[in-house]
């Protein structure tokens, strides 16, 4: 009979304790002030032109150029939440000619809002030459990404070095991520 009532005792304290110990007030007002700081990463531009897209009909061109419309800053909850930007470029060169890429950031009427430039060596044994570059946006330059819908590239091959023909080896190539930090307040 003893060991009948510990029994029940023990189950009642275990009981007891499992639906008293986890009780808390639960404070709601502190939702009311929220702050979300997300990171996003993404990939944006690819480029890759092999070095008999420098030449035409037997004649070297010295400029290759591209465009990409970006419709992210057309999105009101991107401009009102976007505090800091990051675009981080690669670019690799195996031709035996340096380039330079240059990466304009233009609004809708085409005005130019933001602008810099990448170089790389001229790869005389036609290996990979990587360059790493990084774009910083705050502040004022934060202002013109988000004011930009449009991102023109235009790689330049240098004059110093081989000419580029149809039998010229190699290839630039530049890819480039995006990492968007966000600021996010939810208050009532």
């Amino acid at each position: 009979m003893i060991k009948k009532f510990l029994k029940h005792l023990l189950v009642a304290v275990i009981f007891f304790v499992f639906t008293n110990s986890c009780t808390k007030e639960v404070d709601f007002n502190q939702a009311k002030d929220l702050v979300l700081e997300p990171i996003v990463a993404s990939d944006l531009i690819f480029f890759k032109a092999p070095a008999i897209k420098f030449n035409v009909n037997g004649v070297e061109l010295s400029t290759v150029r591209d465009s990409v419309i970006i419709d992210l800053f057309n999105r009101d909850f991107v401009v009102e939440n976007l505090v800091k930007a990051e675009f981080v470029f690669e670019t690799k060169n195996s031709i035996n000619r340096a380039f330079n890429v240059q990466v304009d950031f233009l609004d809708s009427f085409d005005a130019l809002r933001h602008s810099f430039s990448i170089s790389t060596l001229a790869s005389p044994t036609n290996n990979d030459i990587t360059v790493m570059h990084t774009e910083v946006f705050e502040n004022a330059s934060l202002d013109d990404l988000k004011s930009s819908n449009k991102v023109v590239l235009t790689v330049q091959a240098l004059s110093s070095g081989a000419l580029l023909n149809d039998n010229t080896q190699g290839r630039i190539q530049l890819k480039s991520k995006g990492i968007f930090y966000l600021k996010i307040e939810v208050s009532e």
